[in-house]
């Protein structure tokens, strides 16, 4: 560890941020493209599977590649190899061949190319920060990260309302290009180990999952609670993928309609992060929960039944409120 590690630390701290922000903003531009013009639900379906699942099975391999190969390179390669793709998919739509099967083919690129760069990112901390500043540095991030939340579907919805989808995509490219000029200049060594050291942190990883699981099973209070967490986001992530054909279907279909989604829920979640933060800890953490949970479900029945968009959005900004709660407890 260097003894003057902040330049470079807050350096790539920067560089990544600035990469998710393109990556956000070109997201929110896609799914909204998609949900526009089909106002289907099954399209939506599609797009969500296509930019989580090759991410989650292409990360399972991805944490042994950031062990064996240069991190530094894995994050610039893949950055780069997404920007690259972007690039190619705006030239192709800008050309006038445009289909809804081109976006979820190139999010299936993409996804892979995050499922590769984010386990390299997340092992670079530690080598570039030292072990008693990591808590900051991660707290300064999560902020940063909050801030991309509320600003990138405002700069989104202005691109995609004002110009086109091409526009939207070349901010990712231009995000990607000031993250790999950054890059080029953090010294992070390459963390050689041998085949045989991977294979067994494999193994391990492998036993320390089955003893989690057993001990999950044995202890009732975590089991009950596992399974309250897994009920709860089974219940709440299809009406929340869906909000946006509800918003189209009740509301209209405008993109400033749902850009203004995102930035009340988004401005709630870093109020109620910022508060939570303040408070450090809660005496009772089972209450706390079900406060949250309880608040999450009225809510939600709440938005349903709203007769007007701005009922609508104050309960959207509540649902950010209650987030960082349920999350945190």
């Amino acid at each position: 560890m260097e003894p003057h590690w902040q330049k470079q630390g807050y350096l790539f701290l920067a560089s990544q941020n600035i990469s998710l922000f393109g990556t956000m903003v070109t997201g929110y531009a896609i799914t909204w493209y998609i949900s526009l013009k089909t106002g289907s639900g099954l399209w939506l379906a599609l797009a969500t599977v296509c930019y989580l699942l090759p991410q989650i099975l292409i990360s399972l391999v991805g944490g042994a590649w950031a062990d064996k190969y240069s991190r530094k390179w894995l994050i610039m390669g893949a950055d780069g190899s997404i920007a690259l793709l972007t690039l190619i998919l705006a030239i192709i739509w800008g050309t006038g061949h445009q289909s809804i099967w081109l976006l979820l083919g190139f999010s299936v690129l993409r996804s892979i190319g995050q499922g590769i760069q984010q386990p390299a990112v997340s092992s670079a901390y530690p080598q570039l920060v030292p072990e008693d500043e990591l808590t900051r540095i991660n707290g300064i991030n999560q902020t940063v990260m909050s801030l991309a939340t509320l600003l990138s579907p405002v700069l989104g919805g202005i691109i995609l309302a004002n110009f086109n989808l091409v526009w939207a995509l070349m901010v990712d490219v231009f995000t990607a290009i000031i993250e790999l000029a950054c890059m080029t200049k953090i010294k992070l060594k390459a963390v050689r180990q041998t085949v045989e050291a991977v294979e067994e942190s494999i193994k391990q990883n492998e036993q320390d999952l089955l003893s989690g699981i057993k001990y999950l099973y044995q202890n009732t209070k975590l089991r009950q609670l596992f399974i309250l967490a897994g009920i709860g986001f089974l219940m709440m992530t299809p009406a929340t993928v869906l909000s946006l054909l509800f918003v189209q279907r009740e509301f209209g279909a405008s993109v400033t309609n749902l850009t203004l989604q995102e930035i009340f829920w988004a401005g709630g979640s870093v109020l109620s992060g910022l508060m939570v933060a303040k408070h450090k800890e809660f005496k009772n953490n089972a209450k706390v929960l079900g406060m949250a949970i309880a608040a999450f479900a009225f809510i939600m029945m709440l938005m349903g039944f709203s007769p007007v968009i701005g009922i609508y959005f104050a309960a959207m900004f509540a649902l950010g409120v209650c987030s960082p709660y349920y999350m945190t407890t």
